[in-house]
């Protein structure tokens, strides 16, 4: 476990890379840092993935950790990490790209991803947001804001209101993602878009993504997505431990986690 939980860094002139391996209470402080140290590095693009070929989803997470969201003082701490996390990310001047391998990206994975500037995806990876059909809350660590931003607001409550789950292709053909590849081909698509980004003046590469990202610091700070996370898991608080644990107990069932 390194000082960013179960997150590794690699760290080169080039390239400043964030594996994440999976979610608890460490991990989650540690992404709400993370993005701040890879804005401060020397590297100057920053890829994100997962550990062993993967990226992050609910099936990584400790869930005796997720069910600490019901406790008040927990709650708070959580909330002001998780506003942390989707604010660093597309504040980090450097461009990012996320390198999405199956199962994909789905809850906080999504909004990690999608908050990067690019998305490769492997073929078999899928997206989705279970907040409200799995936990039984808002999608206010960064996908109410992110989802809309990216395919626009009618195709986003599809993903947010109705648990839908987006294959690549059709992540892909709808413009939630950039770009979908043969599962041995996205080291090699990421690597040279790496090499791209890296060919460009840097200042204007990182002039030309604070411009384009103002969109989502205003409708950030007009949504207060800490508030809009807070509010809401204060309405549902009293039921989100039950339904954490029903959460956790389908995922076992259909042998995504092991409990």
């Amino acid at each position: 476990m390194s000082e960013f939980g179960k997150i590794e860094i690699t760290e080169t002139p080039d390239v400043f890379t964030i594996a994440i391996g999976g979610l608890d209470g460490a991990t989650h402080a540690g992404l709400a840092r993370v993005f701040r140290r890879a804005h401060e590095s020397d590297s100057k693009v920053v890829v994100v993935t997962g550990q062993n070929d993967t990226f992050l989803a609910p099936e990584q997470y400790e869930f005796d950790w997720v069910k600490k969201l019901g406790i008040y003082d927990d709650m708070l701490k959580i909330f002001k990490e998780a506003e942390d996390i989707i604010r660093d990310a597309i504040g980090c001047e450097k461009p990012t790209v996320a390198k999405v391998y199956a199962p994909g990206a789905h809850s906080l994975g999504a909004s990690i991803a999608l908050s990067c500037d690019f998305v490769y995806a492997s073929s078999d990876a899928t997206f989705s947001d279970p907040h409200l059909s799995g936990f039984g809350v808002p999608p206010g660590d960064g996908g109410a804001l992110l989802w809309p931003a990216r395919i626009g607001l009618s195709r986003a409550r599809e993903f947010l209101m109705l648990d839908r789950v987006a294959t690549a292709e059709e992540a892909y053909d709808i413009g939630l993602i950039n770009k979908v590849c043969a599962p041995d081909q996205l080291d090699a698509e990421v690597d040279a878009l790496v090499q791209k980004l890296l060919s460009y003046d840097q200042l204007g590469l990182k002039m030309t993504k604070k411009w384009l990202n103002q969109y989502l610091h205003q409708n950030m700070n007009v949504v207060g997505m800490g508030t809009l996370f807070a509010e809401g898991m204060v309405l549902a608080s009293g039921n989100f431990a039950q339904k954490t644990e029903a959460y956790g107990k389908q995922l076992e069932a259909e042998g995504k986690r092991k409990g």
